[in-house]
């Protein structure tokens, strides 16, 4: 999966996406995804293989088990991720899970 791929599946299972920002914050339940690290793998001043280490931050005010499992089932389902337990951000009155897993790019 590139992040393309995953931008393209948030949106088709009817979250609002955005790489690092949004210019304005939507209304909860959102996705927000960041490149933790990557890794590279090259010879001869070549790059053939890219991994990014991508946090998937799932915002929301009210949980919902169908939510979670278009994440878990259908956008992550190919690819194989770690989850934070839930945290409460006040200064937003917001809920967020962070889901953790690396991708192609």
């Amino acid at each position: 999966m590139t992040l393309a791929e995953l931008k393209e599946k948030c949106e088709e299972q009817g979250f609002e996406y955005a790489y690092g920002t949004f210019k304005e914050t939507p209304t909860p339940p959102y996705i927000v995804t960041t490149t933790a690290d990557s890794q590279v793998f090259h010879a001869d001043n070549i790059v053939f293989y890219r991994k990014n280490m991508i946090n998937l931050n799932y915002i929301y005010k009210n949980k919902s088990q169908a939510e979670i499992d278009k994440i878990e089932n259908t956008i992550l389902a190919d690819i194989t991720w770690q989850k934070s337990d839930e945290s409460y951000l006040p200064s937003e009155e917001v809920w967020q899970v962070t889901y953790f897993f690396e991708i192609g790019g």
